[in-house]
C-alpha cells in the first residue's frame, strides 16, 4: 500500500510503503466530504481514510490489523496510536486533530 507524504498514516506508521494482509471484495468508490483517503492499495483500492477535522481518533482501514497485531509492524503502531488516544480522552485530554502535514 502506498501513503499519501506526510499524511496521518505516514506518520503512524513511519513508511509511505506498507504491506498489509488485505483481500478486496469492497471497497469506497465515492469518499463522503470529510472523509480523506490516506492510503490506496496497488490496485486503486482505498486502504486507509480519516474523517477531516475530527475531535477524535477517526481512523480507517480496509486490512486487518487486528491478525497478528502485537507482531506485525504495520498493525503494532496504529494500535498503539489508538491506545494513545484511549489513554487521552480517558485522563480527560481532548484527541488531537487529525490533519496531514
Amino acid at each position: 500500500m502506498t501513503l499519501a507524504e506526510g499524511g496521518v498514516f505516514h506518520r503512524i506508521l513511519g513508511a509511505r510503503e506498507v504491506m498489509t494482509n488485505t483481500l478486496h471484495g469492497q471497497g469506497i468508490k465515492t469518499p463522503g466530504p470529510r472523509i480523506v483517503i490516506d492510503g490506496h492499495a496497488p490496485d486503486g483500492t482505498p486502504e486507509a481514510l480519516y474523517v477531516a477535522d475530527a475531535p477524535g481518533f477517526a481512523l480507517a482501514v480496509q486490512w486487518h490489523p487486528e491478525y497478528n497485531a502485537a507482531c506485525d509492524p504495520v498493525s503494532r503502531p496504529l494500535f498503539q496510536a489508538f491506545g494513545a488516544a484511549v489513554a487521552a480522552w480517558a485522563g480527560g485530554a481532548r484527541a488531537p486533530v487529525l490533519r496531514s502535514a
